[in-house]
């Protein structure tokens, strides 16, 4: 039985406290050393979230990604001398920053536009990660928009990046998926009017305990998530922790708005072309884009993307799979994605 550990640490990121989280069979001090090791046989795989941003629901996925590869690795012979190491940073300000880090520079209430979050996941990896003898970017949602924005400059500065993968990219025809079309109006309302958003959840903040773990539970539960003591314990704590930012739930929905929203319906038409152009032109890396008919693709989204960018780049769910696929189907995502390592 494949042992996979993880850590959860608060670093700092161009100057702002982050959440990120680190999961592999040796995460000692040593293996984590951003320098080359002699005959470095690490392997280091970033996780890019999409909405609402936070690493904790990466969790089950993280894991069963390690494992997935180990256990092949084991079974075909080969790279056994791999060490993976799966990392997955959160979206500043996506997750409460503790009260004891708040020193008046960075603050809870602080908002950050969608292209400061991009900036953000370039400075995590200058930062952050180690220069294995690989590295692979995969992108949830917006967060595969992230991840494609920084690969020129992470390729730049000498990662060995061997693929990047989007995971249900929300990058392609956005202004007209039925999401797309359905929140566009609203989240800008919202967003320009925060009075608005503060009245709509006002009460919230008034329900007892219980029913707020009751809703946060719903969503939790799933027996795909990570089980067993560790599992458990940490799926008390994330609840827990939800819980305690349910207090301040209307300035986290504002936050939430003001990324969502970011990229306006302009904006949201452009993806489609950068998205097409980088990909087809210069980074051919850029392989195994996952993508569904879900409710934030345009209805010929999927289909289009494959037929512009062939097979070997475009892959179409068939898995059925929801487009927060974290939060019950990690380990069938796990299963498919790990096709794209070599």
């Amino acid at each position: 039985m494949v042992s996979i550990l993880r850590k959860v640490e608060w670093v700092r990121v161009a100057g702002k406290w982050t959440k990120m989280s680190i999961m592999g069979t040796n995460i000692s001090e040593e293996n984590l050393r951003l320098e080359e090791h002699n005959n470095d046989n690490r392997v280091v795989i970033l996780m890019i979230p999409g909405n609402p941003g936070n690493e904790g629901f990466y969790a089950h996925f993280g894991r069963e990604v390690l494992k997935n590869l180990i256990e092949n690795d084991q079974k075909e012979k080969k790279n056994q001398d791999n060490q993976y190491l799966f990392y997955t940073v959160s979206s500043l300000n996506h997750v409460r920053m503790p009260i004891h880090l708040d020193d008046g520079e960075h603050r809870n209430h602080d908002r950050f536009s969608l292209e400061e979050q991009v900036s953000h996941k370039l400075s995590f990896v200058k930062e952050h990660l180690p220069r294995g003898k690989k590295l692979y970017i995969l992108g949830h949602s917006i967060g595969s928009y992230m991840m494609l924005r920084i690969l020129p400059e992470v390729i730049n500065a000498g990662f060995n990046v061997e693929k990047a993968v989007g995971l249900f990219p929300t990058i392609q025809h956005m202004a007209t998926s039925p999401n797309g079309k359905r929140l566009q109006g609203t989240l800008a309302t919202l967003q320009r009017h925060d009075w608005l958003t503060k009245m709509i959840s006002w009460w919230v903040d008034y329900l007892p305990s219980s029913i707020k773990k009751y809703l946060v539970g719903l969503n939790l539960r799933h027996p795909n998530i990570w089980t067993g003591k560790d599992g458990w314990l940490y799926w008390r704590s994330l609840r827990k922790r939800q819980i305690e930012q349910n207090r301040r739930i209307q300035n986290l929905k504002t936050k939430f708005l003001h990324l969502q929203n970011s990229p306006r319906r302009k904006e949201m038409n452009k993806y489609s072309s950068f998205f097409t152009t980088f990909i087809s032109s210069k980074y051919h890396r850029v392989r195994g884009v996952m993508v569904s008919m879900d409710a934030f693709q345009a209805f010929d989204g999927g289909h289009s993307m494959l037929e512009r960018l062939g097979d070997e780049q475009v892959t179409l769910d068939e898995d059925d799979c929801e487009h927060a696929f974290v939060i019950s189907e990690g380990d069938v995502m796990a299963r498919n994605v790990i096709k794209y390592f070599g």
